[in-house]
């Protein structure tokens, strides 16, 4: 098979298993062309929460994300090295192997744009070479590299690569460009891009990489990894989900008639209800921000990202927190909490895991084709507590209906019971899809399913909090005016 390589403007080079291109006998879904070939993510209760998405806020607000199209960076300044810089999940044609002649466009799935350019006005060391390496997810390749990438020599490296180009920076430019198609015929795949120093000294010698990857067989959304596609119009339909249903939540806690005696929007379930309503839709509609601007220079922006993910931190974690509170009987039976510093620190450590690898899971540059929020050691620990959490709440719950006298307040306990037990099947199923579905489909499988749950869970609660098995009453909610008149009379006498 036949590769044809062009370096900026100097020429040509076609090789037949060649150097630049010594992986070509192994894989017949590389085709290297000229650029010009190429076609162009009580108050003081609800006060304390505000507090607690302040903290989490400050604990992550340094974090960057690793979602793009387009991976952006500078290599180490040092002798040699070698450094994985991203992935992409291509599409696949479904043709079988196609014909196996690189010059046609058939089979060709989308492209990868490689420039390098020296920042530096020194110049470049005569000895050694700069590489660039490609490998695709077969065993034989990017797995074994990964298993024995910090002890391999360069040529080992080369040996399990799909692809090896040499980076030719000695030109008047200072830089070099390069375009990769890629073909898939039997299945996606995901591609894996290093860079390494194989003798080449760079100490002192800033060079900047771009690798620009696309998925051109899908028009508007080529610039989506094969794992991300389909999360736009998710991130849609649940905008307008948590919009609506957040919209009926606050008419049926404000305006109509029997929500103003008691007073439902001043109980601090409600407000928590609120908060948890808010943030879903805001992470949802920042999201969506980001795909949309995703789309058109396969960047996006990582503030409005990170943001998504902080709200979507915030609401789950205030899914719990209403949840267990509401277990234990407080602001409906009771109006103390037992173990009060405790059962926040507790709920603080859980809220701090669960934000910390969500993050993680964000921030990192995945090497592997797992979900690090689920599958990683601190994922693990959270999933861990997250049981633990769901344990402390059936035992709590189960305390509150057997104490309880009240009818109403009995039946709210035991739908509480049913219905976040049920909810909390969400966790071993995600955890589930996590291990079990194919890579390409495990990133927005589980990302779906995980909004969606949170979406029913905030409708559980709608309906539990505002509806007929309601069991807030004036026994357990105030008005902050009686409140003041009341401190204002007793500062008096």
């Amino acid at each position: 098979l036949k590769y044809v390589v062009r370096r900026g403007d100097h020429g040509s080079v076609c090789k037949q298993c060649g150097s630049i291109a010594r992986a070509c006998c192994r894989s017949e879904k590389l085709v290297l062309a000229p650029m010009s070939q190429m076609r162009p993510q009580s108050s003081r209760m609800v006060r304390s929460c505000t507090l607690w998405s302040a903290f989490v806020l400050g604990l992550v607000g340094s974090a960057g994300f690793a979602d793009a199209a387009t991976i952006q960076g500078e290599l180490p300044q040092s002798g040699d090295f070698a450094i994985y810089v991203g992935k992409f999940c291509y599409d696949y044609t479904g043709d079988g192997w196609g014909t196996g002649d690189p010059d046609e466009d058939k089979g060709v799935v989308g492209e990868i744009n490689i420039t390098v350019e020296s920042l530096s006005d020194q110049p470049l060391p005569e000895g050694g070479n700069l590489i660039l390496i490609v490998f695709d997810d077969e065993s034989s390749h990017w797995k074994s590299a990964r298993r024995k990438w910090s002890s391999s020599t360069c040529q080992e490296k080369k040996d399990d690569a799909s692809m090896v180009a040499a980076l030719d920076m000695r030109t008047d430019t200072r830089s070099a460009t390069y375009a990769i198609r890629i073909r898939e015929h039997l299945r996606p795949r995901f591609w894996y891009f290093t860079f390494a120093s194989c003798g080449m000294d760079t100490t002192n010698l800033p060079i900047r990489y771009t690798i620009h990857a696309t998925n051109d067989m899908h028009g508007a959304e080529k610039e989506f990894s094969l794992d991300h596609m389909g999360l736009l119009q998710v991130y849609e339909l649940f905008t307008i989900g948590f919009v609506i249903t957040g919209s009926l939540t606050s008419w049926a806690s404000r305006y109509r008639d029997a929500a103003q005696d008691p007073p439902l929007r001043e109980h601090p379930y409600i407000q928590l209800l609120s908060i948890a309503y808010i943030s879903s839709g805001a992470s949802c509609a920042l999201f969506l921000a980001h795909y949309y601007l995703f789309m058109h220079d396969g960047f996006g922006s990582l503030r409005i990202r990170f943001l998504a993910v902080f709200a979507s931190v915030v609401a789950n974690c205030t899914i719990y927190l209403i949840a267990i509170l509401s277990s234990s009987g407080w602001a409906i039976t009771t109006a103390t909490l037992p173990n009060r510093r405790i059962f926040l620190g507790f709920m603080a450590v859980v809220g701090c895991l669960h934000a910390w690898t969500e993050l993680q899971a964000e921030n990192s540059t995945d090497q592997s084709t797992q979900l690090y929020s689920y599958q990683g050691s601190t994922g693990v620990m959270s999933l861990i507590l997250k049981i633990f959490v769901f344990c402390w709440f059936a035992f709590q719950v189960k305390t509150s209906y057997e104490d309880e006298l009240h009818e109403k307040k009995r039946r709210f306990y035991k739908y509480l019971g049913i219905g976040v037990g049920t909810w909390a099947i969400n966790i071993p199923v995600t955890v589930i899809l996590a291990f079990s579905l194919n890579p390409w489909w495990r990133y927005k499988v589980v990302v779906g399913v995980d909004i969606a749950t949170r979406f029913l869970g905030l409708c559980l609660l709608s309906q539990l909090l505002c509806g007929p098995l309601s069991p807030i009453s004036s026994d357990n909610t105030f008005r902050l005016a009686e409140i003041h008149e009341v401190s204002f009379t007793s500062f008096n006498h």
